[in-house]
């Protein structure tokens, strides 16, 4: 299953953040820290890393501090998940196929030359990337109470009806 790493998580807690401070204000990495409990070192280098994605612009001085630079509803997860933690596959072979017009090595698969399944796990892996890239990072700063995820919906069912 998908699991988040650290400064993904609280890079999505930062961006939350700057997108409820409203257009034109700001949060220093002390600010955003402090809200969450972040350690505040961690919070900093991954508000660079968002800065070095593009993701959110930095202003030095008494009102300095971080400003979203891109629209949240513009950034999907897949797109975020490949910025803060690389390419996201299900196993090697699917890496492989993401490197084939890359100059970066693929991790070699010591069953490559024998496997049956891989067709399918490419598929399986182009299927959940296709997923992560229907989810917007602005409906991780929407209201939190509210159930922003639908179940997929089962015969019979219409999608209205599988929203808890």
């Amino acid at each position: 299953m998908l699991r988040l790493n650290r400064t993904t998580e609280y890079g999505i807690f930062a961006l939350r953040h700057l997108d409820q401070k409203g257009s034109g204000e700001s949060a220093s990495a002390r600010e955003i820290a402090d809200q969450f409990g972040l350690p505040f070192d961690i919070t900093a280098k991954t508000l660079q890393r968002l800065k070095e994605a593009g993701l959110i612009a930095s202003a030095q001085g008494s009102r300095g501090g971080y400003k979203l630079q891109r629209q949240l509803q513009d950034v999907n997860l897949a797109e975020f998940l490949d910025l803060m933690e690389g390419p996201q596959t299900v196993v090697a072979c699917a890496e492989r196929e993401n490197h084939e017009h890359s100059t970066e090595a693929a991790s070699p698969c010591e069953y490559s030359d024998r496997c049956q399944i891989s067709g399918v796990l490419r598929v399986l892996n182009t299927r959940l990337k296709s997923v992560l890239a229907t989810v917007k990072l602005s409906e991780f700063a929407a209201d939190s109470s509210a159930n922003h995820f639908s179940r997929p919906a089962t015969a019979g069912q219409s999608s209205a009806e599988v929203r808890a």
